[in-house]
C-alpha cells in the first residue's frame, strides 16, 4: 500500500483525481473504487471530471448543460463508472470489503482509513491511538494482498508539517511509527507559506530510500498545483 498524505485543504483530493484519471484508461475491465470517508462523495465526482478534461469548473457546467459531460468524460477514463466514487461514513471494516468484494476493484483508494470503525480496536481496550492506527494500515495493506489490488489509504500531515516543503514520515496525524511500518511507501504533500509559492506542491516519499533513481538518495519533485482546472503539473509555471 501506498500513503497518500497531505494537510488539509492543499490538494490531496486532486492529486488523487489527477492520478487516477491518468490511470483508469490504462487499466483492464476492473474498476477504480475511492472509499469516501470524508465529505461529500459529490465533490469528488466534480474533481475527477475537471481533472479528466483538464477544465475549470465554468466549462463543467457548460458541458452539462449542453449534455456532453459524460461522454467526454467516459471518452477520458476509458467508461463512465471505470472510477466509482463509494461513501463510507461511519462504516466499519468488514462493511467496506463487502464493497471490494462486489466491485474487485484494480485500484482501492481509502479515503480517510483513520476514520473507518474496526471491530475489537478502541482506545477504551488500553491501545495506544497509534498502534490502533497501525492496525487499521495492517488491514488496509492486507486488502490489497487479499483482493489483489493496489491500496491508496489517505493521511493528513499533522501541524507539525504544515508549510513544510518536504515533510518527514513522522509526520502524519497522529502516528510517528504506527502508519508508516504498515505500508510500502508514503506520498507527501507538501507545500510553502511563501504567498509567491501559492500554486507550488512538493512531493515527496521519505520513506522510498530503497526505491529511489539510480544517482538520488530521495524520491523528491515540485510540481505546479492547477487548482482551477484539477492537475498536478511536472513544470513550474513561471
Amino acid at each position: 500500500s501506498i500513503i497518500v498524505a497531505g494537510r488539509p485543504g492543499k490538494g490531496k483530493t486532486t492529486f488523487l483525481t489527477d492520478q487516477l484519471t491518468h490511470m483508469a484508461p490504462q487499466l483492464d475491465d476492473r474498476p477504480i473504487i475511492w472509499c469516501n470517508n470524508e465529505g461529500d462523495g459529490k465533490r469528488i465526482v466534480k474533481r475527477l471530471m475537471q481533472s479528466a478534461l483538464n477544465k475549470p469548473m465554468s466549462e463543467i457546467i457548460a458541458m452539462h448543460k449542453a449534455g456532453t459531460l459524460r461522454q467526454s468524460y467516459a471518452d477520458a477514463v476509458g467508461d463512465y463508472d471505470r472510477i466509482r466514487v463509494i461513501d463510507i461514513h461511519g462504516y466499519w471494516s468488514y462493511q467496506v470489503e463487502k464493497i471490494i468484494e462486489q466491485h474487485k476493484p484494480k485500484i482501492l483508494v481509502l479515503d480517510m482509513i483513520d476514520n473507518v470503525k474496526f471491530p475489537g480496536i478502541s482506545l477504551a481496550g488500553g491501545a495506544r491511538t497509534d498502534q490502533i492506527l497501525e492496525e487499521m494500515y495492517k488491514w488496509a495493506r492486507i486488502m490489497g494482498v487479499k483482493h489483489n489490488c493496489a491500496v491508496l489509504p489517505t493521511s493528513q500531515i499533522s501541524t507539525e508539517g504544515a508549510g513544510i516543503q518536504f515533510p518527514t514520515e513522522g509526520m502524519l496525524k497522529d502516528s510517528k511509527t504506527g502508519k508508516q511500518g504498515a505500508c510500502d511507501a508514503i506520498l507527501m504533500i507538501g507545500h510553502s507559506d511563501d504567498p509567491t509559492m501559492e500554486r507550488s506542491r512538493f512531493l515527496g516519499d521519505p520513506k522510498g530510500f530503497k526505491n529511489a533513481r539510480e544517482g538520488a538518495e530521495t524520491l523528491r519533485a515540485e510540481v505546479f498545483f492547477d487548482k482551477d482546472r484539477g492537475r498536478y503539473i511536472e513544470s513550474i509555471a513561471k
